[in-house]
């Protein structure tokens, strides 16, 4: 079952890869330099959620389309295994997203399809659209965050309604600190760095990650590789993250 629905994931994925793709290649005359920014990225994550283990894997890509407009698709897929199918699950999430950036900031709107399947095949799938805005105020090294999501639960490590900020202890390594709603009406702490190593042509990131709150508690590692050139953590997340 697992399995399965991995593989409908990324189907899910490529097929909009491919649509979105195709738009794009309209602009096929454009010079390369424009082309070279294009950024795909793989993400793989594992943790513990009040014990039980959590799986993400995560699918994007972002297509700047000039100076100040980029355009994201986004696949994250999260398994809860609990070691029963009663209440293992499945969430997966595929959006649209659009931003507006500068080097001050920028502000993005999304939409797109949130699905939770049991892994008990009796249960019925839920689906629901979903909408969201994503906010960021740069400040030399500082980073301020406002993120909205509609969906009402997320097992996700890059998609969540959250407040906080960011600070780059260098051009390579981050420390953020967010207030963050993990479920509808529960409200807790996320605590979370990021490192890119230098030594590997900055293509790769190691992120650790501790959540916390009344009925939730998460500690996990999340390994993302980077499709594109060598860029620093820092130039990287403001660009595209």
């Amino acid at each position: 079952m697992l399995l399965i629905i991995f593989s409908r994931s990324v189907v899910w994925f490529f097929t909009s890869f491919f649509v979105v793709s195709s738009v794009y290649a309209v602009s096929e005359s454009e010079s390369d330099q424009e082309r070279e920014k294009t950024n795909f990225e793989f993400g793989l994550g594992y943790g513990l959620l009040d014990e039980k283990s959590l799986v993400n894997i995560d699918f994007k890509i972002n297509m700047p389309i000039n100076d100040y407009l980029l355009t994201q698709v986004l696949l994250n897929s999260n398994y809860l295994i609990t070691g029963s199918e009663s209440d293992s699950v499945a969430q997966s999430e595929l959006s649209s997203n659009w931003f507006i950036h500068n080097e001050y900031g920028r502000l993005g709107l999304g939409v797109g399809l949130n699905e939770l399947e049991p892994m008990e095949e009796s249960l019925d799938t839920e689906r629901e659209v979903l909408g969201q805005f994503i906010g960021e105020l740069f400040l030399g090294d500082f980073a301020f965050t406002t993120n909205y999501i509609s969906n009402k639960v997320t097992f996700s490590n890059l998609t969540s309604s959250r407040v906080g900020m960011s600070y780059y202890v260098d051009k390579d390594q981050r420390i953020s600190v967010y207030r963050e709603k993990y479920s509808e009406n529960k409200i807790g702490w996320r605590l979370e760095t990021y490192f890119q190593p230098i030594k590997y042509r900055q293509i790769g990131s190691v992120g650790i990650i501790v959540r916390t709150g009344d009925e939730y508690d998460y500690i996990g590692v999340s390994l993302q590789y980077y499709f594109d050139n060598a860029v620093s953590l820092k130039e990287r997340e403001r660009l595209y993250h």
